[in-house]
């Protein structure tokens, strides 16, 4: 079995500390507690009936987001000082040097983040499974979860190793990272809100809402809500609004309409393509910033 040298070694230090048992126990503790809480909340005044069903939505939806937001919290910082530190630590030359190819430094030093990241994701699956006592939710909706988190997680650590790549300083890098993850968390948001309200006025003539912005598409809180069970809605735009077009047949002098709705993807799956077209090209921009030769034709030798 070949084992990329790179994602082993990474490995093995993050392993052998004690910071990985650590995070590991504060991250479950931390979900355990807000998904606890929640359900204090709500069973705080009455139980019973359809409102374990409800429950049981509201429970996995509030988990799913926060697991999220934590993720979003962890990828950036994971990624964007691996190259740049190797750096300010004086040990990237050697790398360079190695018979490693700099896709193969790239991909390892990916891997290696990522991982830890999945094992936390993995670690948080327990938690999941208390919310299938409601019987609400079911294997499927779980499997989209992890899914859609899987899958911003590898996008995130791609944004995060591409600055890592193109800034030198580790703090720098940090910042632009999350700089760019506040805006595909909150920035599409906002910028999604103020399109739909500038074309408002143009679709109320025509009696219909308008229609949703493509660019949240890249959100992947709006990803995840659109992934959730029908009748739980914790996020705007995560449900594609269903659209009618009008079809006029001539048949002689007579005119008639026929109406038929238009359904478009669900946005996870725009997502999840829209992630790995993320994925790639930063990958792409990260191995040839970190090309031998171009680091020596830009120090002019």
């Amino acid at each position: 079995m070949i084992v990329n040298p790179v994602l082993a070694k990474e490995l093995r230090d993050r392993v052998r500390t004690w910071r990985s048992p650590f995070i590991m126990t504060i991250y479950s503790l931390a979900l355990a507690g807000i998904g606890g809480l929640n359900y204090y909340f709500q069973t705080m005044y009455s139980f019973g009936g359809t409102q374990a069903l409800r429950l049981g939505l509201m429970t996995f939806a509030f988990l799913a987001v926060v697991q999220l937001i934590l993720i979003g919290f962890l990828a950036p910082g994971m990624t964007a000082s691996i190259i740049s530190g190797e750096r300010e630590r004086q040990t990237w030359a050697l790398l360079l040097v190695t018979r490693l190819s700099p896709l193969s430094i790239v991909v390892g030093k990916l891997l290696s983040a990522i991982s830890y990241i999945v094992l936390l994701i993995l670690v948080s699956t327990p938690i999941y499974s208390t919310v299938f006592l409601f019987g609400a939710v079911d294997m499927r909706n779980l499997l989209l979860i992890v899914l859609v988190s899987l899958a911003t997680t590898v996008t995130l650590a791609s944004i995060g190793l591409f600055c890592s790549a193109l800034f030198k300083r580790t703090i720098t890098a940090i910042i632009i990272s999350y700089l760019l993850t506040f805006f595909l968390f909150a920035g599409t948001l906002i910028s999604a809100g103020v399109i739909q309200s500038l074309d408002r006025e143009k679709w109320s003539r025509l009696n219909q809402a308008p229609p949703t912005p493509f660019i949240v598409n890249f959100n992947p809180l709006v990803a995840l809500g659109s992934a959730l069970p029908e009748g739980v809605e914790v996020v705007p735009f995560s449900r594609t609004v269903v659209r009618s077009t009008a079809v006029l047949t001539i048949n002689g002098q007579t005119m008639s309409t026929q109406v038929k709705p238009v359904e478009p993807r669900p946005v996870w799956q725009v997502n999840l393509m829209l992630d790995a077209l993320i994925s790639l090209v930063c990958l792409g921009l990260t191995v040839w910033l970190i090309r031998p030769l171009r680091a020596g034709n830009k120090k002019g030798g």
